[in-house]
């Protein structure tokens, strides 16, 4: 009786520890949210959706704040309340953290270590997104509204990619003109096989294709000429033909114009800003 006294008391004991941590971590979470205001809020949120990387122009373009000094002060302050940490000292290079899926309620990949190479390609897709936001079309964000723009020009959610079962377009760059078509882009991996990268990118949207035809366009977004030129190639090759549909544009390649910078720095996380538990 006396073993079973104390078993309870030790389970009572671990439980309201257990709970007065959670509780304070909550307390430490909303107080950490006030420092975010609606320009910061948003800024956060895209740039998960994008990828979760940006350099200090990149966030300026993005309307964090109106001048690079100013721009430096927001980063700092969104550093030091743990929603994003420094990760590259040359230039300076933020990725976002823990914090901000738990603002969002989504667990992202995008606040995870990725190697140099997926980070550069990270980046080149934040270039892409600042260019082709000025195009004449709606830049779809969230995974719900992409698949709700295929629905509505008369693709049904079983046509689209998937996995495990459900519509998978969480990595795709989604645009409506308005005009009843869509504009699908990926970014390209540089340091990857570009047939592999072109094949998969037309084999995905396949079955998309059989309803929409030519009003579904896909576009690869690369960042230099050589491979702007091999892309032009290879959307000529016979396999890329092939699961094109009859398409007779399997896919079109953009260069973006503004060059990802070279990163060879990478910081070590102080322990005021490598807490990244909540």
């Amino acid at each position: 009786m006396y073993c079973r006294s104390q078993n309870l008391i030790l389970v009572a004991i671990h439980d309201h520890c257990v709970l007065g941590v959670w509780t304070r971590m909550s307390i430490r979470f909303f107080d950490r949210t006030a420092v975010l205001d609606e320009r910061a809020d948003e800024f956060l949120k895209r740039l998960a959706h994008l990828g979760g990387y940006c350099t200090v122009d990149q966030a300026q373009q993005m309307g964090l704040a109106n001048s690079p000094r100013r721009v430096l002060f927001r980063l700092d302050c969104l550093e030091r309340s743990r929603f994003l940490r420094r990760v590259f000292l040359h230039p300076f290079v933020y990725q976002i953290t823990k914090s901000v899926t738990r603002l969002m309620g989504v667990d992202w990949m995008a606040r995870r270590r990725h190697p140099v190479e997926t980070v550069r390609r990270r980046l080149l897709a934040v270039n892409f997104y600042l260019e082709a936001r000025d195009w004449p079309a709606q830049f779809l964000c969230e995974h719900e509204d992409k698949v709700v723009a295929f629905r509505t020009v008369g693709c049904p959610p079983n046509f689209l990619p998937s996995r495990g079962g459900q519509p998978y377009l969480w990595e795709d760059f989604v645009l409506d003109p308005g005009d009843g078509s869509l504009c699908v882009s990926v970014v390209d991996r540089a340091h990857c096989n570009a047939l592999l990268q072109a094949l998969t990118l037309v084999r995905r949207f396949a079955d998309c294709r059989l309803r929409l035809r030519e009003r579904l366009s896909l576009v690869l977004a690369v960042g230099s000429e050589a491979r702007h030129r091999l892309y032009s190639k290879i959307a000529k090759h016979p396999k890329v033909l092939g699961y094109s549909r009859g398409i007779s544009e399997p896919f079109s390649t953009y260069e973006v114009s503004t060059p990802v910078p070279r990163m060879a720095v990478l910081t070590h996380e102080s322990e005021i800003h490598s807490d990244n538990l909540i």
